[in-house]
């Protein structure tokens, strides 16, 4: 465990470095503690120092105890932050068309509701059918893909379907998934303001990081599937059951192994692994199908993960300091000193993972997780910071480009725009490039290029030097939801450039 969290911990370390470069390069003297990474810095130290001190020098451990109420208002107020900040994660990528509140709170409270056909309906379906848990595999399978994931799914999609429905909030594809999520989110507190009762406080960690998300991801099955028959224009009924059913099958996947001692509880965790890799590119497709999409229009993703982290760890820490109301200081050092590393290493990988999406117009990304099994256990690869919207000057060609250069080589240095992202055989560094100057205006392929950097640039790097990569596109080419075909494309080369 100490690895992975080391190997995590130098992840983001390398990744905070690039984002503290950039942030200084746009703030333009503006002091480092009054930028948001600056503050979100200032927040963390907080969270590290404060509740420490709290728990080693006030001298109130134990107040709260022998006091039933307070751990149910604990409970209760920990559930409720654990879902506004997961909510708040989801309106930060709902950046196109930004949702009415009211709207999102009503599905919350509506699936908050929802909640309590749960039990009726399990009682009636264990009465009907006698499927129970009895330490069988296969039993306990049949059971929690039929009486917990689907049972659970058709509760939690019932506020969505309504919302959907029967008002006009729902005009995005992406809304989809958001107010799906919303609604699990609202089933979420629920549950886990019982777990957290029951558990007085301890089960923070897996209630936070593992299971809120796990049920936002089973959702998204379900909505990501009919968002996407409409984006075919194919019914949304067929749809629908058919992520109903991929959705159960994942809901009771996850729960099997966690419901008898001595199974592999590691293939709960291997199976939420894959699950976060195929929720980022399904959360990612759905941004790039807005019929609102913008190339001008980007992601805040370097703080996602800084936000997503200290929301967390805020969420952990406070958990951490009622305890030690509650039970008194050894329970909550118990409590800390048993949960911290996977805690720190789940924390790290979802916030490395969360803030990773490349916005390509009307570009779909296979969903599958990656077919490398060592791959499940890394957060994923982060690509290249968007630079559409900036210029480039393309210096001079590099040996071995082929005769295709055309103009660009007889008018070097050429300067022109990276107009937005686009995909090339899954790569989606790549730009469309357009050269400005009179020889290209008449071009019959309309000056148009693909552009890459050989290697990721540092947006702060005005001036920055480095190798360019570029495609011609033939004339009549058309990019489709898997990118710029082959057939549209030649070689043109390799050329020293730098950003203007």
């Amino acid at each position: 465990m100490y690895v992975v969290l080391g190997a995590l911990v130098v992840l983001l370390l390398m990744q905070l470095t690039g984002d503290l470069r950039l942030a200084r390069s746009e703030a333009r003297g503006t002091p480092l503690w009054r930028m948001p990474l600056g503050r979100a810095g200032l927040f963390f130290a907080f969270l590290l120092v404060g509740p420490w001190l709290f728990v080693h020098v006030s001298g109130m451990e134990g107040i709260l105890a022998g006091n039933g109420g307070w751990l149910f208002v604990a409970s209760v107020g920990l559930s409720a932050m654990i879902s506004y900040t997961w909510y708040r994660y989801l309106t930060w990528l709902d950046v196109f068309e930004r949702e009415r509140i009211w709207a999102e709170l009503l599905t919350f409270v509506m699936a908050c509701g929802s909640t309590l056909l749960v039990f009726p309906i399990t009682a009636w379906l264990r009465g009907a059918t006698g499927m129970a848990l009895t330490g069988d595999l296969w039993d306990d399978l049949v059971y929690s893909v039929v009486a917990i994931g689907l049972v659970e799914e058709v509760v939690k999609l019932l506020p969505y379907l309504l919302i959907w429905r029967l008002t006009r909030q729902v005009d995005e594809p992406f809304d989809h998934l958001l107010y799906g999520s919303i609604a699990a989110l609202g089933f979420a507190f629920m549950e886990n303001t019982l777990y957290l009762e029951s558990t007085r406080l301890t089960a923070v960690t897996g209630r936070a990081l593992l299971a809120s998300v796990a049920h936002m991801f089973d959702t998204s099955i379900v909505c990501y599937s009919v968002a996407l028959a409409l984006h075919r224009k194919r019914p949304w009924v067929p749809a629908l059951l058919l992520g109903l059913v991929l959705a159960s099958l994942a809901h009771g996947f996850y729960d099997l192994w966690l419901l008898a001692p001595g199974r592999p509880v590691v293939l709960t965790i291997v199976f939420f692994l894959g699950s976060i890799q195929l929720w980022v590119i399904m959360k990612n497709n759905l941004l790039n199908l807005s019929p609102r999409f913008h190339p001008g229009i980007k992601l805040a993703s370097a703080m996602f993960r800084y936000r997503i982290i200290n929301g967390m760890l805020a969420i952990f820490l406070l958990a951490w300091v009622l305890v030690f109301l509650l039970d008194g200081r050894e329970r909550a050092m118990g409590m800390l000193l048993g949960g911290w590393q996977l805690m720190a290493a789940m924390l790290v990988f979802l916030a490395l993972s969360f803030s990773n999406f490349v916005l390509v117009r009307g570009y779909l990304a296979p969903v599958r997780p990656a077919s490398n099994l060592f791959r499940l256990f890394l957060p994923i690869a982060k690509h290249g910071d968007d630079l559409s919207g900036r210029r480039v000057t393309l210096l001079k060609g590099l040996r071995g480009n082929s005769g295709g250069a055309g103009a660009i080589h007889a008018d070097l240095p050429v300067t022109g725009e990276l107009i937005g992202r686009m995909v090339v055989k899954g790569d989606a560094d790549w730009y469309l490039f357009r050269p400005q100057g009179p020889s290209f205006a008449g071009s019959p392929r309309g000056g148009a290029y693909l552009l890459k950097p050989a290697v990721d640039l540092d947006l702060a790097g005005t001036g920055q030097r480095a190798v360019f990569l570029l495609l011609g596109l033939r004339e009549g080419w058309k990019e489709g939801p898997g990118g710029v075909p082959a057939q549209d494309l030649f070689r043109v080369g390799r050329f020293l450039g730098s950003l203007v």
